[in-house]
């Protein structure tokens, strides 16, 4: 089978300024996957399982449905078009057009349906998939988020940082941190999964970073008890869920997961300034956890101890394919001028 994801490059790079004191960051570079962020991973291992198990149980060929925002269906779009399945996503009406066009670009069919994600989703599978049963295709519905096997999928990500950390002759007892955003929480998810393979869940702390406006982890962690948004206020769209799975509030409780919440004006900044030092272009969702290693001191309030200059901490940069610099310098003077 064709691989639907790349092993990506776990970069160590400087972000302030040589200061002695300053851990070790090192770049889990999420941006070069197939469809442009991490979830490449766990949409193609739960596409690629899902069609397995279809064509060993029927003689009907699979058909990938996907409800998403954006990143999501572009992952989705990218994994059917390697492993040859029809393919439709269902966005909701505030989705770009340039994130539509990558993903018709890949040969799916896109449809947009409804103000938010959650229309989008109920359309998918009250009336697309409804519709579809009995004829020709066996429907594999792709959650953006939400799925156990996705969880699976991204969890080869805390594989490979290990093998990385090894390679480089990096004792994992030097690794004081891992560094996600959180939306959905899949990414979450398979990042304790993976770190419970290797049994180093309760050893590494993983630090949840959101932004004001789609903090739903920090909101349920804060109340002791699952809750969700009544909306999205945060310009960092890739993170706007309004709610977790349970086993992501589980997670966090089990573990004493850390969390951050962070101003958007501040995420904006830091997408610049990494594109600028770096010449990659980052989602807001990315540059939530980025901001982290220019502002070690938020880390080390986090961590709830200093961290010193042989520490290391890995930032997951989750990627994303709809943003350019100039949206985001114009976002950012929006911000601003609203203050």
């Amino acid at each position: 089978m064709p691989s639907l994801y790349n092993k990506t490059p776990l970069v160590q790079q400087t972000f302030t300024d040589g200061e002695s004191d300053s851990p070790q960051f090192f770049i889990k570079s999420e941006f070069s996957q197939p469809g442009g962020s991490f979830k490449s991973r766990g949409i193609g291992y739960l596409i690629s399982k899902s069609a397995a198990r279809i064509e060993e149980g029927s003689g009907k060929p699979p058909h990938v449905y996907c409800s998403s925002g954006g990143n999501a269906g572009l992952a989705a779009a990218t994994a059917s078009e390697i492993l040859s399945l029809p393919c439709t996503v269902v966005v909701p009406r505030t989705t770009k057009e340039s994130m539509i066009s990558k993903i018709r670009d890949r040969g799916a069919e896109v449809i947009v349906k409804g103000s938010h994600w959650k229309e989008a989703d109920f359309h998918l599978c009250e009336s697309i998939i409804k519709s579809a049963e009995g004829s020709k295709h066996v429907p594999i519905y792709v959650h953006p988020f939400d799925n156990s096997e996705i969880w699976d999928g991204h969890s080869s990500i805390v594989d490979e940082i290990i093998e990385s950390l090894k390679s480089e002759h990096i004792d994992l007892d030097r690794l004081k941190g891992i560094v996600c955003s959180v939306g959905g929480g899949g990414l979450f998810n398979g990042v304790i999964r993976g770190l419970e393979r290797h049994n180093l869940a309760h050893q590494v702390p993983v630090v949840a970073v959101e932004t004001k406006g789609c903090d739903v982890l920090n909101a349920s962690l804060r109340a002791g008890h699952q809750v969700t948004l009544e909306k999205i206020t945060s310009v960092a769209s890739s993170l706007g869920s309004v709610y977790t799975p349970k086993e992501t509030f589980d997670y966090a409780t089990k573990y004493n997961t850390k969390s951050v919440v962070l101003d958007d004006i501040a995420v904006l900044e830091t997408c610049l300034k990494y594109a600028q030092s770096n010449n990659v272009a980052v989602e807001p969702a990315c540059g939530a956890s980025i901001h982290l290693a220019y502002n070690p001191d938020i880390l080390e309030h986090a961590l709830g101890t200093s961290l010193k200059k042989y520490d290391v901490i890995v930032v997951i940069a989750c990627g994303g394919s709809a943003v350019t610099t100039e949206e985001v310098s114009r976002t950012l003077s929006v911000l601003k001028n609203e203050k």
